[in-house]
């Protein structure tokens, strides 16, 4: 879905056929499932002790983490990217 994202995103900055509410609506509902599946995690978390340890012991979030998840994310949209234009 992402790479669908960037795609429409894509087209619509270069002009392509690419209708701006279909790519509204596509972010737009993304963002919607986002915040309901961290709103789950949230809410499940404060209600079930048990819960809150396994998510404890699953996930340690660091600044750090957050920059290499970030850098892959982006190396890898660029790669695909350049791919997509047929770097020579």
């Amino acid at each position: 879905m992402g790479l669908m994202m960037l795609w429409m995103l894509h087209g619509q900055l270069t002009g392509q056929d690419v209708s701006l509410v279909a790519l509204t609506a596509f972010v737009a509902a993304h963002v919607v499932v986002l915040l309901v599946i961290i709103g789950a995690g949230v809410f499940a978390a404060r209600l079930s002790p048990s819960i809150r340890g396994k998510l404890d012991r699953l996930h340690r979030t660091s600044w750090g983490h957050m920059g290499k998840m970030l850098a892959s994310a982006t190396a890898t949209a660029l790669a695909i990217h350049l791919f997509l234009h047929g770097v020579n």
